[in-house]
């Protein structure tokens, strides 16, 4: 099971890397970070921080699709 924290001190590009379907559901909400040149230095909990979207919202689906991962 990955640990919240964890993801929230990665990096946007490496976990799209990681796990590519976070970028539909950043792209669902209105964060288009795939193209960002920042991405390779923004944190998940900086890039959510900076959105003034429902961080906790985002997180909690992240967290049930890693769930769900063979």
């Amino acid at each position: 099971m990955i640990d919240e924290n964890f993801l929230l001190k990665m990096n946007i590009q490496e976990l799209f890397k990681k796990y590519p379907f976070i970028v539909e559901i950043f792209e669902n909400y209105g964060l288009k970070c795939r193209g960002c040149t920042f991405s390779e230095k923004v944190t998940l909990e900086e890039a959510l921080e900076s959105s003034k979207l429902p961080s906790k919202e985002i997180i909690e689906e992240i967290l049930e699709h890693l769930e769900i991962l063979p």
